[in-house]
């Protein structure tokens, strides 16, 4: 038989489709044994695992047949030590069977900082080396010496730190500071309204130190100052360097701090006996305080006038709430008694 004859046979084509259908088969078991083998379409979505304990990763991953490296560590203060804290792939990720989750976890150890040299520098100086260091003042103590508010020494648990001791982050460092020459008597800063560490830091650059503090609400988060004793809303304080200020805190979230403000911040009652009429406004409204009623008396030019009485009086350490509006009474400048 020819070739020719033999390739258009019925017996030819018969088993040339055979092997057609064989091969069709052929590839189509071997597609699926490769979607077996790989789990096309089968994935696996990433649980979210931040906060999570190793001890409490095993039996989780191993059930959803995923595996786990911890490939980074960090120091967060606001975390659980050892608890997971970030994740590749993310929560949700479609991934494979026994893909291999990278974990980061928060570093169970302290942070570690070295304790720098503040000796001789000034209290703000040694502030600003402590804050860059990650640490924070504890408690100022005076001495007699000439170098009014130098630090003397640097003390940790009752004893001297030497420069480069190491340390945990946030250790609270006390100083000790010269007292300078004379008295070393210092103004009592407004805090209220302020945070608990925007209060600490004030009283610090004040060379004050806190002292018992007192937690109103229940609520523990978004702590502000709602009352200092020594009050200077009602006068003026002074107090001697390394003295104690009391602070009571309350949650600004259970408490309405601006509204609070409003009522409370007040200024001195100013001095405007003998002042013109253009140096009165100008004093008022440095203060943030009103004009309020104004006489002239014996029909007094504006030119002419001059102050001799207001309400309220002034008084030494008297003080005002803001916009208080300040009655005026005004003279002729020629009948004016500057020893009145």
């Amino acid at each position: 038989m020819k070739f020719r004859e033999f390739i258009t046979s019925k017996l030819f084509l018969r088993h040339l489709l055979l092997a057609g259908a064989a091969a069709i088969v052929m590839m189509w078991l071997v597609l699926k044994l490769l979607d077996v083998y790989t789990l096309h379409n089968r994935t696996i979505s990433v649980p979210d695992l931040e906060g999570m304990h190793e001890e409490d990763l095993n039996p989780l991953l191993d059930r959803m047949n995923l595996r786990y490296v911890v490939n980074d560590s960090i120091f967060d203060d606001s975390r659980e030590k050892g608890s997971v804290a970030g994740q590749d792939p993310a929560p949700g990720a479609q991934v494979k069977r026994n893909r291999t989750i990278y974990l980061t976890t928060v570093a169970i150890l302290p942070e570690m900082v070295e304790m720098p040299d503040l000796r001789d520098l000034s209290l703000r100086q040694a502030m600003s080396m402590l804050e860059a260091h990650g640490l924070s003042i504890g408690k100022l103590e005076y001495r007699p010496d000439i170098a009014r508010n130098a630090v003397l020494e640097q003390k940790f648990a009752q004893g001297v730190i030497e420069p480069g001791t190491t340390v945990e982050k946030g250790t609270e460092i006390d100083l000790v500071l010269g007292e300078g020459l004379g008295e070393n008597v210092v103004e009592v800063p407004m805090v209220i309204g302020m945070s608990r560490r925007e209060a600490i830091q004030m009283l610090n650059a004040s060379s004050l130190n806190v002292g018992n503090e007192v937690y109103i609400d229940e609520e523990d988060d978004y702590l502000k100052v709602y009352q200092q004793i020594p009050d200077p809303l009602t006068k003026t304080h002074f107090l001697q360097a390394g003295s104690t200020v009391d602070l009571h805190y309350r949650s600004s979230q259970e408490f309405d701090f601006e509204e609070y403000k409003k009522e409370l911040l007040t200024v001195p009652v100013p001095m405007l006996y003998g002042k013109t009429m253009e140096e009165v406004k100008e004093t008022l409204e440095e203060l943030s305080l009103e004009i309020g009623e104004e006489v002239f008396e014996g029909g007094v030019s504006e030119q002419n006038a001059r102050v001799y009485k207001q309400e309220p009086e002034f008084e030494e350490d008297a003080r005002t709430p803001l916009d208080t509006k300040i009655n005026i009474w005004y003279r002729s400048v020629d009948d004016f008694d500057l020893n009145e």
